[in-house]
């Protein structure tokens, strides 16, 4: 019950800051001229590789804590354009993914599930029990749990470094191709990527939630017998 009440506190203040920052970025975009879609890549194509580098480590960063992965690939497809975002977004994430893991394996499985609950990691046990790379890759492609937290999760399971790392790598494209491209996109929101690319993203998050969800039961299912024996 205490680690309840603290994951319910730790969430409550994850939410006011979450809020607070959308008002400050929101005051800031009414006070502020900001440069549009076009002067951001011509700025950024102007730094070199350095950008690249700063947004690998940016999203490495911001995955490893707890940031929202769609906003950073979006805003990867808007600086850097689909292909090079596409490969700038997917080897920062999977490097966070990493990072996390590796965490989590030095912290020990009793730190970690009293952060994330011991029922999600017996859920995560029962998903990678039988093949890590199809069970990581299945993670990414569907949000049965969310991303940063199977990250962490996954490094106290039996799942190979290896295997998690390729998963996690072969799993994000698809997603993160699809968030690239409305970044993108938003040079020019009435092109039919932009439709198309949103109708995608749409039509695979309706396809997680019915599978992931189907999943995870099945999960939950294979956990409860497991903790019964």
């Amino acid at each position: 019950m205490r680690q309840s009440g603290q994951g319910e506190t730790v969430r409550r203040w994850r939410m006011i800051g979450l809020a607070a920052v959308v008002l400050v970025l929101a005051v800031v975009a009414a006070a502020v001229d900001l440069p549009g879609p076009e002067q951001l890549r011509g700025w950024v194509g102007g730094t070199g590789l350095w950008s690249s580098l700063v947004f690998f480590l940016l999203c490495a960063a911001g995955t490893a804590a707890f940031f929202p992965k769609p906003v950073l690939a979006t805003a990867s497809g808007l600086l850097f354009g689909i292909l090079p975002g596409l490969a700038i977004a997917v080897a920062g994430f999977t490097a966070g993914a990493m990072i996390s893991f590796s965490i989590a394996r030095l912290a020990g499985r009793p730190r970690v599930a009293g952060r994330l609950g011991a029922g999600r990691l017996l859920v995560l046990d029962s998903v990678f029990a039988r093949n890590g790379l199809a069970a990581t890759v299945v993670l990414r492609l569907l949000p049965v749990i969310p991303f940063t937290v199977s990250n962490y999760g996954a490094g106290v399971t039996a799942v190979t470094p290896g295997s998690f790392a390729a998963g996690t790598a072969l799993g994000l494209v698809p997603t993160t191709a699809l968030a690239v491209t409305l970044g993108d996109a938003l040079l020019d929101l009435d092109s039919p990527r932009s439709i198309a690319a949103a109708t995608a993203w749409l039509v695979l998050a309706a396809v997680g939630v019915v599978w992931g969800g189907r999943l995870l039961r099945q999960a939950h299912r294979r956990a409860s017998t497991v903790s019964e024996k």
